[in-house]
């Protein structure tokens, strides 16, 4: 079978390697779709801390239970799956409590276990018994839009920490595709009121056309006015940076009201020239809200939204590339070019 391995930092080789064998207790999956994140590009080019060489990237995988071993129940094969990336201890005083994404001892497909871009992969015990294997029952949703539940889980953890109700105002920083996929969960939820803040013309375009209640370009000099404006003077209630940069972060403190509150859901890149001013959460009593990927019950959420066509993920499919061909599916990531590309297989 074909797989995509890399090496090093900016060396990724397509290989030719042995169809992995199916032991008991273990299931295959042939990957039909393996959603490329940002995370991965990060991966192929600087590294990561969690990341061993050499590694098979990728971990929003969508694919078909092709085999499976003796004591293996309640999975088909055939069946259309999306494989939960995150491999818990099951034990850990986290795990008992569902929170499984903070688990003492977990493991990610694709950065400490090999991940999707390749033609087959193993799920063990292991992975069975951190129940990563969600059963798609919707037979009208393509492998592609499969591939999207990952991402949106993170997104559905965030907002169920925020507690948001349908009065809330939310303001979104970055209309990328975790942008996006925001505002898909937040209307999914019943959030009216949704706005975008976002430099690029052509994507403050689009996020109107998808759904956004207002956009607005975050160097506006009347930006903190025109808020108000569009929140009948309420102010706004809950920021999430959808982007790394300290400007936004700072962006984000700046615009949101007295007892408002920030969704920390993109960590903030390195810059040594800009720091935000983190002093307005004591002046202003933000609440600061964190959320890290998403634990099995967030990705079951995610599956049910997409299957119900309470959120629909076609219009951020942009690129679909070959396996063979995920270099060039990484420069897209590279460039935003687009929302998402996707590696598709047969």
């Amino acid at each position: 079978m074909k797989a995509v391995v890399l090496e090093k930092p900016g060396d990724l080789v397509l290989k030719d390697r042995e169809m992995p064998v199916c032991g008991n207790g273990e299931i295959l999956v042939r990957v039909r779709a393996c959603n490329i994140c940002r995370t991965d590009l990060k991966c192929a080019t600087v590294g990561q801390r969690d990341l061993v060489y050499p590694r098979i990237l990728g971990h929003e995988i969508a694919g078909e239970i092709i085999e499976k071993g003796k004591n293996v129940i309640g999975h088909t094969v055939g069946g259309r799956v999306h494989i939960h990336p995150g491999i818990s201890c099951g034990v850990c005083e986290y795990c008992k409590k569902g929170l499984d994404n903070l688990c003492d001892q977990i493991k990610i497909m694709g950065f400490n276990f090999d991940g999707g871009f390749q033609e087959v992969i193993k799920i063990d015990q292991q992975a069975l018994r951190s129940r990563v294997v969600n059963q798609i029952n919707n037979e009208n949703l393509a492998y592609e839009e499969i591939s999207f539940i990952e991402p949106l889980a993170c997104c559905v953890n965030i907002q169920d920490r925020l507690k948001m109700n349908g009065n809330s105002v939310l303001v979104i920083i970055g209309g990328g595709r975790l942008g996006l996929l925001n505002l898909f969960v937040a209307k999914a939820a019943g959030i009216k009121n949704v706005i975008l803040i976002e430099e690029n013309k052509e994507r403050r375009n689009r996020g109107k056309a998808l759904g956004f209640n207002a956009v607005f370009s975050g160097s506006e000099p009347d930006l903190k006015n025109q808020l108000q404006m569009n929140s009948n003077n309420q102010g706004v209630d809950v920021v999430i940076p959808c982007c790394p940069g300290a400007k936004a972060l700072d962006l984000a403190l700046q615009i949101l009201r007295k007892k408002g509150t920030l969704g920390y859901f993109s960590g903030m890149s390195r810059d040594d020239t800009f720091y935000p001013d983190i002093n307005l959460i004591h002046y202003k009593e933000i609440s600061v809200v964190g959320s890290y990927g998403c634990s099995v019950k967030h990705s079951r959420k995610a599956k049910t939204l997409l299957e119900s066509k309470k959120v629909n993920v076609r219009p951020l499919i942009s690129h679909r590339v070959k396996l063979e061909e995920l270099a060039r599916g990484m420069d897209y990531i590279k460039n935003g070019d687009g929302y998402s590309t996707i590696v598709v297989m047969n």
